[in-house]
Parts: structure tokens; C-alpha cells; sequence
């Protein structure tokens, strides 16, 4: 009979520790999911800014960029925020950030995405 509590106390502690540790997991990997896909997307708006002309890359344009419905679907709530600052050396820096609140109500930390492009270029000087 000894035997038997022993086991079933021991099967109650087990049990009452997997689901909490599978919670944990899921929880882990929803997030981590969505790191990685905040910046696939600031790496895609990233790539479609550094195929246009210098010249085109404006206040305007940037305040002008859209998430992907992936995006929007799969990170409720997310921020995609761009900023352009003149550099040094004819180049401009564009930071594009992305943010989100979690499933607990609390704020992510944006992930930030940074290129520097030239003010313009060869072609539009001449």
C-alpha cells in the first residue's frame, strides 16, 4: 500500500510539473516566433527602400510604410515606426523599429533595423 501512495505521489508531482514546463515552452516559442518575424519584416521594408533612388527616400515615404498582413496577423497590435537623420559624409541613417505589446499587456522591446543610404546619387548629381 506504501508502494502504491509513493507512486501516485509521485506521478502528481510529475504531472503537476509538465504542464507548466509545456506552457513555459509554447510561451517561449510564440515569442521567439515573433522576434524573428519582426525582423524578417523590417528586412523586407529594409530591402524595398534600398531598391529605390536615393532621391525618393523622404519623410513622406517613410511615414507611408505599411506591415505586411502576415505581419499584422501573426503580431497583434505591432508598431512599425520609421525615422530618417541626415549623417555625415551625404548619407542619411533610416531606422525602422518595430513594437509590440505581448500577451501579458506588457510593452516588447521594438526591434530596431538601421541602413545608412546616400542623400543621392552619381547620377541624380549630374
Amino acid at each position: 500500500m506504501a508502494e502504491v501512495v509513493v507512486g501516485a505521489v509521485l506521478l502528481g508531482v510529475f504531472l503537476s510539473t509538465v504542464g507548466p514546463m509545456f506552457h513555459w515552452i509554447r510561451e517561449s516559442k510564440r515569442t521567439n516566433d515573433r522576434h524573428l518575424l519582426a525582423m524578417q519584416e523590417l528586412t523586407t521594408q529594409m530591402e524595398q527602400l534600398a531598391a529605390l533612388p536615393p532621391s525618393q527616400i523622404t519623410d513622406e515615404k517613410l511615414q507611408s510604410l505599411s506591415m505586411t498582413e502576415s505581419t499584422r496577423t501573426l503580431i497583434p497590435d505591432a508598431k512599425l515606426t520609421a525615422t530618417r537623420e541626415p549623417d555625415t559624409d551625404r548619407l542619411q541613417r533610416v531606422t525602422l523599429s518595430l513594437a509590440w505589446i505581448n500577451d501579458v499587456g506588457r510593452d516588447v522591446e521594438p526591434r530596431r533595423l538601421t541602413a545608412w543610404f546616400p542623400l543621392e546619387s552619381k547620377e541624380e548629381a549630374e
